[in-house]
């Protein structure tokens, strides 16, 4: 009878608290990501800085206008021969400019989407195009190694400089004055150049090909990122660098800083994004994202996190400024015939003169425990091993239910390489945890009595065996190690104990 059997228990085994601090909890509050998907690698991401703050997104041959309230499209700028390049809003969020592969600038009026502007000069793909704060002058900067200044009014140069030695990938423009601005390239340097002088005024070594640059507000510190590694510098001292920290695993591609340009975002092509506090620079958040990242923005009042991937996909997370407000409405009433009709009153607790009606529910068993109960043992244990399925403490409660039934042996027996291969890889990636060493030593014991005379006769089961015992090997050497430093300490602790206790003793002198 079903009655007699019993559901297989599974251990709950106590797991490590986690504390959320303040920014964890609130960059938590964003939205589940909405996903677009564009029609190539999305480059570049920049928000307006006038409301309603829409963001451009740049990828392939276009550039697409999205809106931060409906989060679809409303524009989509298409003016363009080859892969476009970084579309960049001005201030007041009139006007755009964007690079070609094919070395041309364009400028765009959102309004009509009509070119007003094109600026020809560059040789190469042009991958920085950034307006100045005038507004009235932008920066470009390309793979021929040209950095050049453009007036707007007459589309000329108003400076060239030729001190790259590589590609220049990355630039940005300072806030404060019209007349400086940062470029990076690919020759591991980062230059500061004047619109005023005729060479660059600064320059930077960071190690690395240099991949994105950020200047704060004020101007007086300056972060690049190249390879998995950031650096900050201290422009108004010469360029010092005041400290580096790496926290990716991968290349940095993207740095952001979040509207009240209390934190640093980055992202990387390890699919991560790193927040760090710009007090101590450590990291206080990170997300996780399903393809390489691109580029990356936050919009001016942090509502937005927009990241664009390698593969053309688009993740928008929004956060409601306003959640914290609650309604004073009541809740509405349930329509019937809903699904929230009938679940109405789940959650109503039964007062002292109220009487409650035991209901006998039925016990619904798991494959696995069907499995058990009809003694099918080694179908038991292949349904739970199966990828989609393998949760440790589920299979460890299955095996030690089988070696109380004493069917461990029939469950183990008479399997091909097909059948041994997840069994050896489950013992190989949990047979280190203390939570199941001990039952899995036996199973490993077991396994080794019944097919140790067929080892050799398949090089793959061999392989197994050998990476079973080189873990347990080092998970030995560790033990030993371990009890090594903590006979140490107790002699250090021991030591130190005596040596204190003769140092209070009171002298002894002499009675007379």
């Amino acid at each position: 009878m079903a009655s007699e059997f019993h559901k297989i228990q599974v251990k709950r085994y106590p797991k490590v608290e986690r504390k959320q601090n303040s920014d964890s909890k609130y960059w938590k509050k964003f939205s589940s990501p909405i996903f677009a998907r564009e029609y190539g690698a999305v480059t570049h991401v920049d928000f307006c800085n006038s409301k309603p703050h829409d963001f451009a997104v740049t990828g392939s041959t276009r550039v697409q206008i999205y809106s931060s309230t409906t989060h679809q499209v409303n524009k989509t700028i298409s003016r363009f021969k080859e892969v476009a390049y970084c579309g960049t809003f001005r201030s007041d969020g009139q006007l755009m400019i964007a690079g070609g592969e094919d070395g041309l600038i364009q400028l765009f009026d959102l309004n009509s989407r009509a070119v007003l502007r094109q600026f020809k000069g560059h040789s190469g793909p042009v991958h920085v195009t950034k307006f100045l704060q005038d507004n009235l002058h932008i920066v470009s900067a390309s793979d021929d190694k040209l950095v050049n200044c453009w007036d707007i009014a007459t589309e000329q140069t108003t400076a060239t400089y030729k001190e790259h030695e590589d590609y220049v990938r990355t630039g940005v423009a300072s806030q404060v004055t019209s007349d400086i601005f940062l470029t990076g390239s690919y020759d591991h340097t980062v230059r500061m150049w004047d619109r005023r002088c005729n060479a660059s005024v600064n320059t930077l070594d960071h190690g690395a090909p240099v991949e994105c640059i950020q200047v704060y507000p004020n101007g007086a510190m300056a972060i690049t990122a190249g390879e998995n590694v950031i650096k900050i510098w201290d422009i108004l001292s010469g360029g010092r660098l005041v400290t580096s920290f790496s926290n990716h695993q991968k290349t940095i591609t993207s740095l952001c800083f979040d509207g009240a340009y209390k934190r640093l975002l980055s992202g990387s092509i390890d699919r991560n994004v790193k927040v760090y506090d710009l007090q101590d620079y450590k990291v206080v958040h990170s997300m996780d994202y399903p393809s390489p990242i691109l580029s990356l923005a936050v919009s001016p009042d942090d509502s937005h996190i927009v990241v664009g991937m390698s593969d053309g996909l688009l993740s928008i997370k929004h956060r409601n400024n306003n959640m914290e407000e609650t309604s004073t409405l009541p809740p509405p009433r349930p329509r019937p015939g809903s699904f929230k009709y009938f679940i109405r009153g789940q959650n109503y607790k039964p007062t002292e003169d109220d009487v409650v009606v035991s209901e006998k529910r039925k016990t619904y068993l798991n494959k696995y425990d069907k499995l058990v109960k009809n003694f099918e043992y080694a179908a038991a244990l292949d349904a739970i091993l199966q990828p989609l399925s393998n949760h440790p403490p589920v299979v460890v409660a299955i095996l030690q239910e089988l070696i109380r039934r004493g069917g461990l042996e029939r469950a183990l027996s008479g399997r091909d390489e097909e059948g041994l291969v997840p069994i050896l890889y489950f013992l190989i990636r949990n047979i280190t945890n203390p939570r199941y060493t001990v039952v899995l030593i036996d199973v490993a014991n077991i396994l080794l009595d019944m097919y140790s005379p067929i080892i050799g006769q398949s090089p793959n089961i061999d392989q197994l065996f050998t990476s079973l015992r080189e873990g347990i090997t080092k998970e030995l050497d560790f033990s030993q190690q371990a009890c090594e430093l903590l006979g140490a300490l107790d002699t250090i602790f021991a030591a130190s104990s005596c040596s204190l206790g003769t140092a209070s003793m009171p002298e002894v002198t002499e009675g007379r």
